[in-house]
């Protein structure tokens, strides 16, 4: 009888203990993970797609800032052959006006075609340098090498070109000191604001190094 009873508790003991397990559950600490889910979960976060992530983010913001440099290159070159044709249109106007030529005009004229060979010539040596070429522009006009100078040089240019007072090419002064001005500011802009296009601008080196 003794016997009986105590493996009536012991059954009883052992299904109270099943009972418990099946409301409360195993502790997190003894359930082992699945294997495979582990290795799911460490392909998902893995180093290599994260820097291949970065290198695709840093490649396109690169191409970005390549193509805004090249598109703001081809407008300079654009803004410089303006400007050429104001100035000769502008000094021969002041031939045919008058017998008395304008001598503040024509050097007006003078340097307004000079300046504007110095854009494309600076702008062409980006594109293909020429060694001695480019040594001659970098030693006597280096404020054009980089984004901030050479903003400020179209901004003093814009108002050159509207200074010159000749009626005949009026409509071709103010779009040309307009589209100066306008170039200007958006590289000052550029410097200001999108630090990253102006820090990726390598301006050319031929025949200085």
């Amino acid at each position: 009888l003794c016997k009986k009873l105590r493996d009536e508790k012991l059954y009883l003991k052992k299904k109270e203990s099943t009972t418990m397990s099946g409301n409360y559950g195993e502790p997190d600490w003894i359930t082992t993970a699945d294997p495979q889910t582990n290795a799911a979960t460490q392909e998902e976060f893995s180093p290599s797609d994260m820097i291949g992530a970065n290198t695709s983010t840093s490649s396109n913001s690169k191409n970005r800032a390549t193509l805004t440099q090249r598109l703001l290159s081809i407008f300079c070159c654009l803004l410089a052959v303006c400007m050429c044709a104001l100035g000769v249109l502008g000094f021969l106007s002041s031939l045919k006006s008058s017998s008395i030529v304008n001598a503040s005009e024509v050097f007006i004229c003078f340097y307004m075609v000079m300046f504007s060979l110095l854009l494309f010539t600076y702008e062409l040596m980006w594109w293909i340098s020429v060694p001695t070429i480019n040594r001659i522009v970098r030693k006597n006009f280096g404020f054009m090498y980089g984004f901030k100078g050479k903003g400020l040089y179209l901004i003093f240019v814009a108002f050159l070109c509207v200074g010159l007072d000749n009626g005949g090419e009026e409509w071709l002064r103010y779009f040309t000191g307009v589209a100066f001005l306008s170039g200007g500011i958006l590289h000052l802009f550029l410097v200001c604001f999108r630090p990253e296009i102006v820090e990726t601008y390598q301006a050319p080196t031929a025949g200085l190094v």
